[in-house]
């Protein structure tokens, strides 16, 4: 999906190539249950359930602006299977999910990570994006710390062709880290 097809404010979206790249890294072709944390203007979440009409999807945002963004962005796409909460995670849920995106923690960092693992079903993925270099870093401890497997870690730079004075050229977007890890099989009887 573009950006473009999405109603936007002034809550940051989580752009195109990079949710493609974090949805394939997800891999929620045969899941049922996937949970987006800090969701924004909810693409990421959109975009999941729009692919996947048999996907259970959980938004979960705390900011008043991005939660009527998400509710006008799943009303948009005519989604059914998105539930959409306004809170500050961790929460209580009573679900076991096959794919957890961070795309927002807060400064509620370890206590998402566990969070995270308890929901997730052995094999589950865990995909989070960062701008911060300090925040990947904190991520990375804590994914290790707390026995994540198949840790994977990709740096993207995307750059967009724009006018400059008549001319074209590639502007910059940030880097972007995207960390990918699942909950190992053998914390099943955690």
């Amino acid at each position: 999906m573009n950006n473009n097809e999405f109603i936007r404010g002034k809550v940051p979206i989580t752009k195109e190539e990079v949710r493609a790249i974090s949805l394939n890294k997800l891999n929620l072709k045969d899941a049922k249950t996937f949970i987006d944390v800090g969701a924004g203007t909810g693409s990421v979440s959109i975009e999941a359930a729009y692919t996947h009409p048999s996907l259970k999807v959980i938004s979960i945002e705390r900011n008043d602006e991005a939660i009527d963004l998400i509710n006008k962005n799943v009303e948009k796409f005519k989604l059914t299977n998105v539930d959409v909460i306004q809170a500050y995670a961790p929460i209580s849920l009573d679900v076991q999910a096959d794919g957890i995106f961070l795309g927002g923690t807060g400064n509620n960092l370890e206590e998402i990570i566990k969070w995270s693992k308890d929901l997730l079903v052995p094999g589950g993925k865990l995909v989070s994006n960062f701008i911060l270099i300090d925040n990947f870093y904190d991520t990375l401890k804590l994914l290790k710390k707390y026995n994540f497997e198949n840790i994977d870690v990709s740096l993207l730079n995307i750059s967009k062709l724009e006018k400059l004075g008549g001319r074209d050229y590639f502007k910059p977007h940030n880097p972007i880290y995207i960390i990918s890890c699942e909950k190992g099989v053998e914390d099943e009887n955690e």
